[in-house]
């Protein structure tokens, strides 16, 4: 199926989803040609689909749900400007109002910072993420399903990749999976604004970075910053090789973290020199997944 007719069908259902769709057909179908022009020549790894399956099935994703346009408009376009140099953030900008391309801005990770006020500069990406999400919830919503169709490629993802998405998957998107799990279908978007609103009162949350040690201690139970950073960013290869005796420490200090590393072997000569190894089990995520990566230490 060419990519024109991908489109058609998918605006095809598409219509019997959104109630908006005639009134917004016009924008609709600019995203789409906005989305076809960004990934004109990309492939989904190993599928061979066209790249622009993936950003249609998240818009049909989150049509299905939330009947929300905004949402829809830049789930349709939440990659063009991240995987590709021929749409920019003024393009998106200049042709869809300002709560589409404040999501698309959001979503997209080329910048540390929000494209139109360059003072909000983040130096974590996962608090750059939840920062937006405390501004508006269909941020939040649009990563969920996004998050979910890409999981169901993660077997031909880099054994590093498959890895730290694992990771992030478990320490942030499944508890925020969980906190809109008693939601009613078809409900307004200001429903989940009250859940998060909620959410962040109960646990006095006030600011990006205790938002993700709340959701990590959902799951991690106790895994700060440090050591959430410690981890994410130490994916390069599967095995940490840890030489700060107290970062080790810390790690295995930390409730249920045991559950989630292997330790292959520490060693600590007589000048007090410390070495530790140690590696990511497979875990829940990797359960509905036919996943290729490598645990078996001895082939390591």
């Amino acid at each position: 199926m060419s990519k024109q007719e991908l489109i058609k069908e998918f605006l095809k259902q598409l219509e019997t989803e959104s109630p908006d769709f005639d009134k917004h057909f016009s924008q609709i179908s600019k995203a789409c040609e906005f989305a076809n022009k960004a990934h004109e020549w990309q492939f989904r790894k190993y599928s061979g689909d066209p790249f622009i399956t993936h950003p249609l099935t998240v818009a049909l994703m989150l049509a299905k749900e939330y009947k929300d346009i905004d949402l829809i408009i830049a789930g349709i376009l939440h990659d063009t400007v991240e995987d590709s140099d021929k749409i920019s953030f003024e393009d998106i900008y200049s042709n869809f109002w300002n709560k589409i391309w404040f999501i698309v801005d959001w979503e997209t990770d080329k910048t540390n910072y929000y494209y139109k006020n360059k003072k909000f500069l983040f130096n974590d990406k996962i608090e750059k993420i939840l920062y937006w999400w405390m501004q508006d919830v269909r941020c939040i919503l649009l990563k969920l399903a996004d998050r979910e169709h890409n999981l169901t490629s993660l077997e031909w993802l880099k054994p590093n990749k498959q890895i730290r998405m694992s990771f992030e998957t478990q320490a942030i998107y499944e508890p925020l999976k969980k906190l809109f799990s008693h939601k009613k279908k078809f409900e307004k978007i200001n429903y989940y604004e009250e859940i998060l609103k909620h959410y962040l009162s109960a646990n006095k949350i006030k600011t990006a970075s205790q938002f993700k040690e709340a959701l990590m201690n959902q799951t991690f139970f106790g895994l700060d910053n440090d050591t959430f950073d410690l981890v994410y960013k130490n994916t390069e290869t599967i095995i940490w090789k840890i030489q700060d005796k107290k970062v080790f420490e810390k790690l295995i200090e930390t409730k249920d973290f045991d559950e989630k590393v292997e330790i292959i072997s520490i060693e600590e000569s007589i000048d007090w020199i410390f070495f530790a190894t140690i590696k990511y089990k497979w875990w829940d995520v990797f359960k509905n997944f036919n996943s290729k990566l490598e645990i078996d230490t001895n082939r390591i």
